[in-house]
This record gives structure tokens, C-alpha cells and sequence, in this order.
């Protein structure tokens, strides 16, 4: 009896190991390396300009606005990106730098920034804004919307010129405080993103002057333009780091808008943001910047799957034959064995 135990184990064990699959996943030589001149993850940040704010559609208190035609909306489509699967607006309308500096912490929108092959942010303009609007207070209409005192969107066509005038005459001390505030976070911001992203394509867009030919406030547009200018020697000084390594890429939206702001923006109206023109002039600067790059990604080959697929099924009945065999044949081992034990077993 001993010896047929240790038979029956011993072919116990071969059917153990006979019985691992012989069927393999998906294997590397399923997946293929795909480039393309696009994006496959896109995520916006900023502020009012990447949120879309004043385009038709756009709802203040209904951010991100994936339905209006915003420049990010216009380029997703344009790249196949489908909202909040791989492309995310993460845009807040009145942001400044510091307020994208702590967004940046928020585990969600970082998440968004670690699986984007490109990241595109509009920010700064607001960091000049703000110094406008501490000092407005006593020069808005009672009948203004509390939102337009909150965030500066629609501050400009609800008060009056000549006290504009004024106020731009007091705030030179607090622009170049504003200004060296956005320099130190414009380094932080670079260093957070590089951080979350090394690899991706990270561009910043300089920010256009919508005040070059509003002629309203006596020099308005002088003070204005001269510290846009600024501004914008920041986002181009921090774009490589003190090595020369490239920490984002600048998009010259002043340039292209200089000489414009009538028409790409709603000046005119009191209105400082980009009009639909202005959004589809953004997306052709950003789009020649990004078709220039090279996206990689692996994807499963549905071809080589397929076959790899067919492949497994065919081994998988092949494996169930041989196996079906071997059982039979186990099974007549183990009654030949049996018999014969017991044949031994009554000569005793």
C-alpha cells in the first residue's frame, strides 16, 4: 500500500504542474509604440482667459466650461480629446499665480498634471488686476453684480472712467510689489510643475495688453502696457532654470495680439478678455506649437492581440486534449496499480 501511495503522489504531482496554464497575458510583444503630432492627455490651467469667461456658453459658477469656444476647447476637439477623460480644464477664472500654486496641491488636479503629455497655462493677468480692484470698493455702482467685485471680470464696464483715472495714478508702488511677487511664484510654479511632470510639454502664454488703444483713462495705457511688459520678462526669465535646462515653453500671445486688441479682445466693451476670435487666434499659436513636438505613447497592438488571442484559444484546446489523455491513461495506472496490490495483498 506504501508503494501504491507513493505512486498515486508522484502522479498527483505531475498533474499539478501539467495543470498550469499554458495560456500567457497580454504579453510586450502585444503593445506597439505609437508617436503622433498631438496630444494624448492635455490639461489646462489659469485663469479666466483658459476658463473661456465672457465666450457664449461660458457660466461662472458652471467652471470648467467644456461647451464654449474657448482656445483648450477649440484644441481638443481638434486633437480628438474627450473632456474629463483626457483632456481637463482645471481653469478658475480670477486666478493669480498664488492661486494656482496652492491648486497645484489639490491631489486631483496634480493627478491630471502627472498623466498629461502637455500642459498649457494662461496666469498673470490677474496679479495686476488685483492691485485695481483692492482700491475699487468705493468706486463700484451699488447695483454691481458682488461677482464682479470678487473676481475682477466685469469690474471694468461698471464704474467710472475719471475714477479710474484716478486710481491708476496711486498704484505704481503696488505693481512693482505685485510684479516681484509673481516672479518669486512663477520660479515656485516652474520647479511644482517639472516636479509633477518632468518629461511632458509644459507652455505658458504671455499675456496680451487689451488696454494698447483705450484711450478712456488718461494714462491708463502707458502704466498698463509698461507693466505687462514686465510681466512678461518674468514668465520668458523663469522659462529655463539656472542651468538652461527648459522648464516650460513661452507662446507669445502679446506679440501676435500687439497692435489687435480691438479686435481679438472686448475693449471696447469694457471687457478685457479675449472675444471668439481672440480664443481661435490663442489656439492657432498653441497648435503650432504643439504639432511641432513628438508624442509617444505604448498602446496594444489590436492586431497582434487578435492573433495572440486566437494563439491562446488554440493551445487552450490543445492543453484540454493532452490533458483529457493523460487522465485516462492516469486513471488505468492507478487501477493496474490497485489490482495488483491487492493481488499482493492475498498472497499474503
Amino acid at each position: 500500500m506504501k508503494k501504491l501511495a507513493k505512486l498515486f503522489s508522484a502522479a498527483a504531482a505531475v498533474v499539478f504542474m501539467l495543470s498550469a496554464p499554458l495560456t500567457h497575458a497580454l504579453a510586450a510583444d502585444n503593445l506597439k509604440e505609437l508617436s503622433q503630432n498631438k496630444p494624448f492627455v492635455m490639461t489646462v490651467l489659469g485663469d479666466s482667459i483658459a476658463a473661456g469667461y465672457g465666450l457664449e456658453g461660458h457660466e461662472r459658477d458652471k467652471e470648467p466650461c467644456y461647451g464654449c469656444d474657448s482656445y483648450a476647447n477649440i484644441l481638443a476637439a481638434k486633437y480628438e480629446l474627450t473632456a474629463e477623460k483626457n483632456y481637463f480644464n482645471d481653469a478658475v477664472s480670477g486666478a493669480t499665480s498664488s492661486d494656482l500654486l496652492l491648486l497645484l496641491d489639490d491631489k486631483e488636479v496634480s493627478q491630471h498634471v502627472k498623466n498629461s503629455d502637455t500642459v498649457l497655462i494662461s496666469i498673470g493677468g490677474n496679479d495686476l488686476l488685483h492691485i485695481l480692484l483692492d482700491q475699487l470698493p468705493d468706486t463700484i455702482p451699488e447695483d454691481t453684480d458682488e461677482s464682479g467685485e470678487a473676481t475682477g471680470e466685469n469690474v471694468m464696464g461698471n464704474i467710472d472712467p475719471l475714477k479710474l483715472a484716478e486710481i491708476f495714478a496711486t498704484i505704481g508702488e503696488k505693481k512693482d510689489e505685485a510684479l516681484e511677487n509673481f516672479k518669486i511664484n512663477m520660479n515656485a510654479l516652474a520647479v511644482k510643475l517639472r516636479t509633477l511632470n518632468p518629461a511632458g510639454l509644459i507652455i505658458v502664454n504671455t499675456q496680451y495688453d487689451p488696454f494698447e488703444d483705450f484711450k478712456q483713462i488718461p494714462g491708463a495705457n502707458e502704466l498698463i502696457g509698461s507693466s505687462i511688459d514686465e510681466l512678461n520678462k518674468i514668465i520668458n526669465d523663469n522659462a529655463t532654470d539656472e542651468a538652461g535646462n527648459v522648464r516650460y515653453i513661452v507662446v507669445d500671445v502679446a506679440a501676435d495680439f500687439e497692435g489687435r486688441s480691438t479686435e481679438l479682445t472686448n475693449i471696447s466693451q469694457y471687457d478685457i478678455h479675449p472675444n471668439a476670435s481672440g480664443h481661435e487666434e490663442i489656439s492657432v499659436l498653441l497648435d503650432k506649437e504643439i504639432t511641432s513636438h513628438t508624442f509617444t505613447r505604448w498602446v496594444i497592438d489590436e492586431n497582434a492581440a487578435a492573433n495572440s488571442l486566437a494563439e491562446q484559444k488554440k493551445a487552450a484546446q490543445n492543453y484540454s486534449r493532452v490533458m483529457f489523455g493523460f487522465f485516462f491513461m492516469l486513471m488505468i495506472l492507478i487501477a493496474v496499480l490497485f489490482v495488483h496490490s491487492m493481488q499482493q495483498l492475498k498472497k499474503k
